[in-house]
Formats: structure tokens, sequence, C-alpha cells
């Protein structure tokens, strides 16, 4: 590189910035290949399912104690939080999915227009 006029610290600070962007890559392929185990997703499931089954007579006994609503309203509201918060799980699992709002996304055309041009992608906007 010397032969074409490139100074030792222009190598040495482009030899950093590809350095950076490998990590950065491969930080993007752990997150993008990383799922909540199968074992831990069919345990979440059976317990959803089952919950109201196993506590309902439970809330069936307390409704003389508490109210005559609690047996239907506390198995309803147990099983909307956690059906609830397996949906939350689904959603972030896959951060690439372009399913919700919080969904990483690359504009990839607008990408390669800027590095064919060889402007900034930060300076220009």
């Amino acid at each position: 590189m010397r032969n074409y006029g490139v100074q030792s610290g222009e190598i040495s600070r482009v030899s950093q910035y590809v350095s950076k962007m490998i990590l950065a890559f491969d930080n993007m392929m752990i997150i993008h290949n990383y799922r909540t185990p199968i074992t831990l997703r069919a345990y979440s499931k059976v317990f959803i399912y089952t919950f109201p089954i196993i506590y309902g007579p439970y809330f069936a006994s307390t409704f003389r104690e508490f109210s005559s609503q609690l047996e239907y309203v506390m198995p309803v509201l147990y099983s909307f939080i956690l059906v609830s918060l397996d949906n939350i799980q689904d959603h972030l699992e896959n951060p690439f999915d372009d399913v919700g709002e919080d969904d990483i996304h690359f504009n990839v055309e607008e990408t390669t227009q800027l590095l064919k041009t060889g402007k900034s992608v930060i300076g220009d906007r």
C-alpha cells in the first residue's frame, strides 16, 4: 500500500475500522442465531395451558371467602398475563423478522446506494 502513497496512519485506521466492523457483524450474527431452548418453550406452553385447569378448583373453593367473581376473574387474569408474556417472548426472540416496533430493520437499497456513491452515511443526512 505504501507504493500507492498511502500513509501508515491511514492503513492503521482502516485496519481498526475493519476490526470494529467484524466485531459488530459477529455480534449481530449471535443475536440473529440466538433462540430460546425448545424445552423451555415447551414447558412454558404446557404451563400456560394447564395453569387455569390446575388452579381452577382452588379459586372455586375460595369464592366464599372473597368474592363470587373471583373464581372466574383470577384464572382469566392469570391466563391473560401468561399468554401476554409468551407473546412478548416470541416477538423479542427474533429482532430481524420485521414484526413489532422494536425490530432491527436495514434499508438495504439505501445502504447499497450510499456505498456505491461513496458518500458518508452520517454526514449527508
